[in-house]
């Protein structure tokens, strides 16, 4: 996995969030211009993984699992249990 330092100028720029009435937030206003920068963003996400990052729950397991793995926190999986 490539592994890139971030800018400033690699973030894209919100004008203004869209909130419910207890102040979460629903919607981002934006330029044109950021639309296309994240629109190129999103294109270089391979095929076979943009699934992922529109499951929300899948996602989150993913990342968990991730962390766990950083702390250590593995064990081995017995395929004749499954």
């Amino acid at each position: 996995m490539p592994i890139a330092a971030k800018r400033k100028d690699d973030y894209i720029k919100v004008k203004q969030f869209i909130t419910d009435t207890k102040g979460h937030k629903l919607a981002a206003v934006i330029d044109i211009d950021e639309l296309k920068r994240l629109e190129t963003v999103l294109d270089l996400i391979p095929s076979p993984e943009k699934w992922l990052y529109r499951n929300k729950k899948a996602l989150e397991s993913v990342q968990k699992g991730l962390k766990q793995a950083a702390r250590g926190k593995i064990s081995r999986l017995d395929l004749n249990e499954l």
